[in-house]
């Protein structure tokens, strides 16, 4: 860190030096700028002189008196600020070099108190990184990044949606709860069937602790994913009278299956579950032979269905 500010004053001193050539060059410019104007006012001011007191004219003659007063004083202040005058032109210039100077100054001056400042911001910045790889969400990300790579994997009869968000109309029951939304992790959408996936990543502590405590584990959360997308599905199903005879007549109910993905240390299977217990890297092939068949028409208008915008 040391060499780095070291590098930076040099980086600095140059750009003093290339501030001070800029200055050097036009100083010459601006003083021959500030005669030229000199020359003009005085002889404006010769001119002006030359106009004779006429009465019936005289509205002139004081606007010309005043015009000579105003260039006299302009001249006076030339004659007398010259160099003033040249620092204010030049100010753009002159206050970037005292910033550049004031900028090296400070560095040279306090090296140790920069370099553990920055090494403070940098260590800072490092302990928020290794925070966020400890949490949960990353775990969770890099959880749910393993299984996209996997499904992928799937040929182009598949549709995959990762991280949706579902939302029906109005709330429905579901085990005596309230349930009207659900973020899904992954959805497949196939030739064999609809897939609600569910991704954990969780160290054996935190599944002890999640299992040991049972108020509310991955079944639960899955379970209420996977009704929510049946219901958006089936939603005629449960609609008015001619919506359920159309529904009736048509046989049209699309099943939903569910897979809880796991990425890390492993679940305690649930007897008496409709939820599929695997390891991520299974998915496919469970998904692929699971035999149920699905006309391709039928595929794209219940992907549409999940996701309209897809």
């Amino acid at each position: 860190m040391r060499r780095e500010i070291k590098d930076e004053i040099q980086n600095i001193e140059i750009e003093i030096d290339i501030v001070e050539c800029d200055i050097n060059s036009q100083k010459p410019r601006i003083i021959d700028e500030i005669q030229s104007e000199y020359d003009e006012i005085k002889n404006n001011v010769e001119a002006l002189q030359s106009i004779q007191f006429n009465l019936k004219d005289i509205f002139n003659y004081i606007l010309t008196k005043l015009k000579i007063r105003k260039s006299k004083k302009q001249l006076k202040y030339l004659d007398t600020n010259s160099q003033n005058e040249v620092d204010n032109r030049l100010e753009p210039l002159l206050s970037k070099l005292r910033q550049l100077k004031s900028k090296s100054d400070y560095l040279e001056n306090n090296t140790d108190e920069e370099t553990d400042s920055r090494l403070s911001s940098l260590v800072s910045k490092v302990n928020k990184i290794e925070s966020l790889r400890k949490s949960n969400e990353y775990y969770g990300a890099l959880g749910e990044l393993a299984v996209i790579e996997e499904l992928n994997k799937l040929s182009n009869d598949y549709y995959l949606f990762n991280d949706l968000y579902l939302e029906l109309n109005d709330y429905i029951s579901f085990n005596g709860s309230k349930l009207r939304s659900s973020q899904i992790d992954h959805l497949v959408v196939g030739p064999t069937g609809v897939f609600v996936i569910e991704t954990k990543n969780w160290s054996q502590r935190y599944v002890q602790e999640v299992f040991d405590d049972g108020s509310y584990t991955p079944y639960d959360q899955l379970n209420r994913a996977g009704y929510l997308v049946y219901r958006h599905l089936n939603n005629h199903k449960y609609g008015n009278a001619l919506q359920k005879l159309y529904y009736n007549l048509a046989k049209d109910e699309i099943k939903v299956k569910s897979i809880l993905a796991i990425t890390g240390s492993n679940i305690p299977l649930q007897k008496h579950s409709f939820i599929k217990l695997l390891r991520y890297n299974r998915i496919p092939n469970y998904i692929k032979n699971t035999g149920t068949i699905i006309p391709e028409g039928f595929i794209i208008e219940i992907a549409e269905k999940l996701c309209p915008n897809y």
